[in-house]
């Protein structure tokens, strides 16, 4: 059980917070870069801050202030010119470091006396990321995921609305690991048969370890469990945001995106590679990207027609923003104590100027960082290579994460994924 003070240190992200001046520490997936070729300018909202995301004609990105300096319009409604941005109402021009450079209907321009508050933006990985926070700016991590060149990725976006924490706790959540795709998903489905969840199972031990990057949620059948070599990944928690799970032949990552302190973007990145002898798919085709549904449009219910889709509504439910002073955590929230613990403490770290977990700053460094693959053992704490093990997924099953899949999505989905059916009839 928390203060509510505890609490507040938690949930709270914007400017000048406690939390808010941590997670600026780190970079933050807003946008996937192929929705700036349709569109090259896009409204955000990131750490209860109002920006402006562009690609100008040059390709240089840019993240400025939502209002222009003049009059304050949408600087997201603007033009992008060779360089910069140009509001749509009175044509000021501004570059990526928020310097205007030009102030057309102006008879005495003082152009360079304006500057409106601008932050970094990077692309990797089929996604435009923004750091707010101070120089020099750590790298993007470099996910070995991210350096595969072969695989269909999909890129899904869907905006919720609660506190960004209560999603991110689920990530260390033994129990939603252990029957929440089981039992919970056949509840959902059976709206007039809901009993209780089923209990965890009772054959298995689980733990958890912090490591350079995160947290490894590991377990191990119960008689065994004092043996090393017996315990194997089942997911990992990315510090201080993210998610990951999967093998060297599908696998994703999820980063719950403080949109402000009752908002969250949950982007989720998938990749499916084809099986081996096949060829990849073209570059073009390589990159799809959506913005998922969280209810029906008939019913207006939550949606839990899909596996995220499930667990979003855990979440949902929970409230707005979890008030954790009502609490009463057993054994098995171990897990989450590790995290809050870690979470107070890197807090106070950041207000007393020292370096927080996780950042990278060493080009040499930051190449294809391996992460533990669900299924991997662990052997004295250290992780062995994965095996590339198969993902038990049939092409006729459709894609079962997130809805809303678009059918160019799913036509490409289906075609890597019969390609290890194939493979296994050879």
């Amino acid at each position: 059980m928390l203060t509510a003070e505890e609490n507040r240190t938690l949930t709270e992200a914007g400017p000048g917070t406690p939390m808010g001046n941590l997670l600026r520490r780190y970079w933050h997936p807003v946008a996937a870069v192929k929705e700036l070729d349709d569109n090259p300018t896009k409204r955000i909202r990131l750490l209860s801050e109002d920006l402006a995301l562009y690609r100008d004609l040059s390709g240089t990105y840019g993240l400025v202030d939502l209002r222009c300096g003049h009059r304050h319009s949408f600087l997201s409604e603007g033009m992008v010119e060779d360089c910069g941005i140009r509001c749509y109402r009175h044509g000021w021009l501004y570059d990526e470091t928020g310097q205007c450079l030009d102030q057309p209907l102006e008879e005495k321009p003082f152009a360079g006396e304006v500057r409106i508050k601008a932050y970094k933006v990077a692309t990797k990985a089929g996604l435009v990321w923004a750091y707010l926070g101070p120089e020099p700016s750590p790298l993007v991590p470099d996910w070995e995921p991210f350096t595969w060149e072969d695989g269909l990725v999909q890129i899904v976006f869907t905006l919720l609305p609660c506190n960004w924490f209560q999603c991110q706790e689920n990530s260390i959540d033994p129990a939603d690991l252990e029957w929440l795709h089981e039992g919970i998903n056949d509840s959902l489905d059976q709206q007039d048969e809901r009993g209780p969840p089923p209990p965890l199972p009772p054959e298995v031990e689980m733990d958890f370890d912090e490591f350079e990057y995160g947290f490894i949620y590991r377990r191990a059948p119960r008689e065994d469990a004092i043996d090393a070599e017996d315990w194997t990944v089942g997911r990992t928690s990315i510090w201080p945001n993210g998610v990951f799970s999967g093998t060297k032949q599908s696998c994703h990552f999820e980063w719950n995106v403080p949109m402000d302190d009752t908002h969250t973007l949950n982007v989720a990145w998938f990749i499916d590679r084809p099986a081996p002898g096949n060829s990849p798919l073209p570059e073009e085709q390589r990159y799809q990207h959506w913005y998922a549904p969280t209810t029906d449009e008939k019913t207006g219910r939550w949606l839990t027609s899909h596996l995220l889709n499930r667990k979003f509504v855990i979440w949902l439910n929970q409230g707005t923003v979890v008030d954790r002073t009502k609490e009463h955590l057993m054994e098995s929230d171990k897990g989450l104590v590790m995290m809050r613990t870690k979470v107070f403490a890197q807090v106070d770290l950041v207000a007393d100027g020292g370096e927080p977990k996780a950042t990278i700053r060493d080009p040499r460094v930051n190449r294809a960082l391996s992460l533990p693959m669900t299924g991997q053992r662990l052997t004295d704490r250290s992780i062995e290579p994965d095996d590339g093990g198969r993902t038990p997924i049939s092409s006729e099953d459709g894609f079962p994460y997130v809805a809303g899949q678009p059918p160019e999505a799913e036509a490409l989905y289906r075609q890597v994924i019969a390609s290890w059916q194939t493979a296994g009839t050879d």
